[in-house]
């Protein structure tokens, strides 16, 4: 374990937090979610990227990832179970000016770097970190909707966001490429009517998806 967790502060250490571009130069943003299921003693991983015009969000295109996982589930160690397979997904269907937004942490992360950071600096592109609950760092929960409270370790490292009055907050902190204010600013405008990101949303039903029909696909195999 010891040497995963060297390799994640190597990997932290590559993390700019300065804006790869411009708030207003953002062409696109990248959802990616991903599904797990059983076959026998196996288990498999299925991650699909989805990737919609911004600020608009219009459905661009698609890409999915299968793969078996070697790695068990080990709180805070996700990039060594499920990144690679991630970072497929979105190699399918990234293209410039894009901000890819990961269902898991970005640098509110006990060594910085959760399994946004890891996409962010495989693929050298922006990434934000969004969460339901809140795994490293010190803040002040927001009350009210729309409101915002920073999460701290020494320094800035994201934001608790209530996204309506009824639902509890989420966890926005940077992956890589964009500072914590922009990465808010970006999962703001991609919330809606919704508690989660558009993107994320719908990559999290995309991943579904696909995790039922390769089940029929390997029932109807024998």
């Amino acid at each position: 374990m010891n040497k995963l967790v060297e390799l994640q502060k190597k990997i932290a250490e590559e993390v700019v937090l300065e804006d790869a571009f411009n708030y207003e130069e953002i062409k696109y943003v990248v959802g990616v979610d991903q599904a797990f299921f059983k076959k026998g003693d196996k288990e498999f991983v299925v991650s699909a990227a989805v990737l919609m015009s911004f600020p608009d969000l219009r459905f661009i295109d698609s890409g999915v990832d299968l793969r078996k996982v070697d790695f068990p589930y080990i709180p805070t160690f996700l990039m060594f179970r499920e990144g690679d397979s991630a970072v497929e997904a979105v190699k399918k269907v990234l293209r410039e000016k894009t901000v890819i937004i990961v269902d898991g942490s970005g640098i509110a992360h006990p060594r910085k770097c959760g399994l946004a950071t890891f996409v962010g600096v495989a693929l050298r592109n922006p990434s934000i970190g969004v969460t339901k609950r809140p795994l490293y760092g010190k803040f002040e929960e927001p009350k009210r909707s729309g409101e915002s409270k920073g999460i701290f370790n020494d320094e800035l490292i994201g934001y608790a966001y209530k996204p309506c009055a009824r639902c509890n907050p989420i966890y926005v902190s940077p992956g890589n490429m964009i500072s914590p204010e922009t990465a808010l600013r970006v999962v703001v405008a991609t919330i809606r009517n919704y508690k989660l990101p558009i993107p994320i949303r719908e990559a999290h039903k995309m991943a579904n998806r696909e995790k039922l029909n390769y089940l029929s696909d390997l029932d109807s195999s024998g």
